[in-house]
């Protein structure tokens, strides 16, 4: 196959190509430092409104739509700093130092707790009032994940227990719709099925993939 042609522009001209440069080790690190400053900000918010707003709280109670959606937007923040943040310490320039910061600092763990389960939590607890919140965030989370689960493959394993976890709850609260609950009860079989295959050892995901056979 022949290499497409040149650009040319209106006087026949060839432009020049952008020029892509390799990214040194110096601005990667720079570059995850200054991304995981942002997320430890993110985070330490997240971690204050959940506690404040425990799940009995008359405060968790009283939120309205708008106040929702302000939590909902803060979470997204926090899960798209980590995003920036595992794109950048995985890139294929990384040094396996910078790889293993990831790991060292317990990043899809923290996640996981102050990113998505404490405010699904929250809003679980607020059911029925917080259902379409709850549907909004799950979708959005999911997204998210799926998308960790197509770049960021080191943390495989975690992203499908996440999706799992995460397809388990959108089960859990479709009371209207039997069609949508099988759908997500095959989803939520699926992907613990697959974490089962490369953890077989795992008890807690045997656990999981009786759950969504026991009748609703």
């Amino acid at each position: 196959m022949r290499p497409p042609p040149p650009p040319i522009d209106n006087s026949g001209e060839i432009l020049k190509q952008p020029e892509t440069r390799a990214i040194s080790q110096e601005q990667l690190v720079a570059e995850v430092k200054g991304i995981y400053a942002g997320l430890v900000m993110v985070e330490s918010k997240c971690i204050e409104v959940n506690n404040a707003l425990t799940t009995e709280s008359e405060d968790a109670k009283n939120l309205n739509n708008a106040q929702w959606q302000a939590l909902i937007a803060l979470h997204r923040t926090l899960l798209q700093e980590h995003h920036d943040f595992f794109l950048a310490s995985q890139h294929p320039r990384a040094s396996p130092a910078l790889r293993r910061v990831a790991q060292k600092y317990a990043m899809p763990a923290r996640m996981w707790r102050h990113g998505i389960h404490s405010f699904l939590e929250l809003l679980r607890h607020q059911l029925p009032q917080s259902q379409d919140h709850m549907l909004t965030f799950i979708y959005m989370a999911y997204s998210m994940i799926g998308l960790l689960y197509e770049t960021v493959p080191a943390f495989e394993d975690t992203w499908i227990e996440c999706l799992g976890d995460l397809a388990r709850y959108r089960m859990a609260i479709e009371d209207d719709d039997i069609q949508d609950r099988e759908v997500w009860t095959g989803v939520v079989k699926d992907w613990y099925a697959k974490a089962s295959e490369r953890a077989p050892q795992t008890a807690q995901l045997d656990h999981h993939l009786a759950i969504p056979a026991q009748p609703s």
